[in-house]
């Protein structure tokens, strides 16, 4: 398995907050596509990439509670990264995978939001020193409950 870090993308749909054996955690589609440049010099966006995230604990319930919030977000990942390729009746299909260690908001081109730890704010997890406490759960290896 690799390791993939500071992909920068758009999520695709608001997720949803789901409450497993192991405490809250969700699944992120997020929309990623590489600038290229051309052979004339020009810069263009290249195909999409839908990476389904992983993301567990308090950082599932503040992306669920930002992107409720705030809409579309623009957010950047890292985490264990896997391809899974199968045969469909349309031909070959790939789904990348990200378990993510870290999520969180991109302000470039964006104006999303960011609350004081003082303030509480409806649908806002409040920071915790648990977050750095707890460690990541292996959904390739566990599965993953839906």
């Amino acid at each position: 398995m690799r390791h993939i870090s500071g992909c920068v993308g758009n999520l695709a749909k608001t997720p949803k907050l789901r409450e497993g054996e192991n405490g809250p955690y969700t699944f992120a589609t997020v929309m990623v596509s590489d600038r290229i440049k051309t052979k004339s010099g020009a810069w263009e966006d290249g195909p999409s990439i839908a990476y389904n995230v992983a993301v567990k604990g308090d950082e599932a319930k503040r992306l669920v509670a930002a992107a409720t919030r705030d809409g579309n977000l623009r957010v950047t990942f890292s985490g264990r990264y896997r391809v899974t390729e199968w045969q469909s009746e349309n031909g070959p299909r790939e789904q990348h995978e990200v378990q993510a260690d870290s999520i969180g908001l991109s302000f470039r081109g964006q104006n999303a939001g960011v609350f004081d730890d003082n303030e509480t704010h409806e649908g806002a997890a409040p920071a915790t020193a648990a977050d750095s406490d707890n460690e990541p759960v292996d959904i390739f290896e566990a599965g993953a409950e839906s």
